[in-house]
């Protein structure tokens, strides 16, 4: 499995945060990969909450994701299971730190190809991802602290 560690520290409490993450219908908002983002199950928020989602991977929309919340622990945690072509498991951590919430994602999927598939991966994908993640993790900082977003750009 390959994985990816962002983190960042929000001047906010995690109920703050927690009120931004777990918008499910709205977190293509902050996720700047984002391009689709249709919750497809009856149920909006919890655990069993399916999400249809199509990102993009070097600005092309090629990732077809489903994903299945899986546990559902306000504010304290959120995870997903990777259940459409991206095979995996994500989640969100949120822990109160001082006058804030250190906030933590990480995702784990399993990449094609074999042992080559995961050199290409830490060589290109993850370093990619880092920063794409990392730049949808300060749109939640901006939202949990009462500011606006960013303008989608270009990653």
């Amino acid at each position: 499995m390959a994985t990816i560690t962002v983190r960042i520290h929000i001047p906010a409490p995690p109920e703050a945060v927690w009120a931004v993450i777990e918008d499910l219908e709205h977190q293509g908002d902050w996720m700047v990969d984002v391009r689709r983002l249709k919750v497809a199950s009856e149920r909006k928020r919890g655990a069993g909450a399916v999400m249809h989602v199509t990102s993009e991977l070097f600005g092309l929309p090629i990732v077809k994701d489903v994903m299945a919340i899986t546990i559902w622990d306000p504010p304290r945690r959120m995870d997903v299971e990777h259940i459409g072509r991206v095979r995996g498991t994500g989640s969100f951590w949120l822990e109160p730190s001082g006058e804030g919430t250190n906030l933590t994602w990480v995702e784990r999927v399993r990449v094609p190809l074999g042992p080559l598939g995961e050199l290409a991966f830490a060589a290109v994908v993850r370093p990619h991802l880092r920063r794409v993640f990392g730049r949808s993790m300060k749109n939640v900082r901006l939202l949990a602290v009462g500011r606006k977003l960013i303008p989608r750009t270009r990653y």
